[in-house]
């Protein structure tokens, strides 16, 4: 499953410091996860163009994700 490339990913990070602090619900989240992990998968590599953004708390767009058993 992949986000189009016209919707935005969310970085996981709260700043642009490399040390900063990550989200943590990043890894319940559809667009963090298309971002760093489905798209790779599917062999896309050039992400010129893509709107990335940067993780904000409480995040209002968050797209939950759920795993195997269908638990978030």
């Amino acid at each position: 499953m992949t986000l189009p490339f016209d919707k935005a990913r969310c970085a996981g990070r709260m700043d642009f410091d490399p040390d900063g602090q990550w989200c943590e619900q990043r890894d319940s989240c559809a667009r963090y996860l298309a971002f760093t992990q489905w798209d790779r998968k599917a062999g896309r590599g050039n992400y010129r163009g893509t709107l990335v953004v940067m993780a904000v708390r409480d995040c209002q767009n968050k797209i939950e994700v759920k795993n195997e058993q269908g638990i978030c």
